[in-house]
């Protein structure tokens, strides 16, 4: 099966009991994209830890707020509105075993906007005395040649030791990547990864903490990943070297 390039995921925990290890459930990729193309991918789950876990993948939704931050939606759609098929959606992992999750796009699902769905995978140790984990990761259905839409609709001072930075995109891909602050000098002077903007048609703002003060003016950039390896989506500058 073809899917895209890993990049590193980081898992949500839930705790019950105890403080969860994120090493125990590991996933690769942390992202799937289908296409009129690639109409099949695969997630390899694996477990590193020293108790064998029950797996169950389902599917969810998620949505973004204006600050960035990412919510559960109670009732997702269908994944059969998409023209997508997951399995299997229960099995067992040993220590140190893998075992894929396939997802599939319906040979006749005419693909022609993105959407996206989320799977989800809940573990639970067999003896129920450990910590339960869950996690989801996007999965994109776009049509071949989709561009990118996202700007940086601003860029100003939320601090003296932070930037706000406003996203925007209109109906284009759904970009992810990090955003980075350099001087005049080329000098880094604060980053924030695991950026994404599902939101549509909507300013998504994010704060980057400053790690060293500026010489000159303030260069934001929005960087790919994954998928998007060595894209720049968008920059702008901060001429205003001090907070007002």
């Amino acid at each position: 099966m073809r899917y895209v390039t890993a990049i590193v995921l980081c898992l949500t925990v839930i705790l019950t009991s105890a403080t969860a290890s994120f090493g125990d459930v590991t996933t690769n990729p942390s992202r799937v994209v289908l296409s009129e193309a690639v109409r099949a991918g695969e997630v390899q789950v694996h477990n590193s830890g020293r108790h064998s876990l029950n797996i169950v993948a389902s599917w969810a939704d998620i949505r973004q707020g204006g600050d960035g931050v990412l919510h559960p939606v109670p009732h997702p759609p269908a994944p059969d509105e998409f023209g997508l098929h997951m399995w299997p959606t229960a099995f067992t992992l040993k220590p140190g075993e893998t075992r894929p999750v396939f997802v599939v796009l319906d040979p006749k699902t005419n693909v022609g906007t993105e959407q996206r769905i989320h799977l989800r995978l809940d573990a639970d140790q067999q003896n129920g005395k450990g910590p339960r984990w869950g996690m989801s990761m996007p999965v994109f259905v776009r049509p071949d040649g989709l561009v990118n839409t996202t700007r940086i609709e601003n860029v100003r001072w939320a601090s003296p030791q932070s930037v706000f930075v406003s996203l925007f995109r209109t109906n284009g891909i759904t970009p992810y990547g990090k955003l980075t602050m350099t001087d005049d000098r080329g000098k880094e002077l604060g980053a924030l990864g695991n950026i994404t903007l599902y939101a549509n048609q909507k300013i998504v703002r994010y704060e980057i903490p400053l790690e060293a003060m500026p010489q000159g003016n303030i260069t934001v950039r929005y960087l790919g990943s994954g998928e998007f390896s060595n894209q720049v989506f968008d920059d702008a500058s901060l001429r205003e070297t001090k907070p007002h």
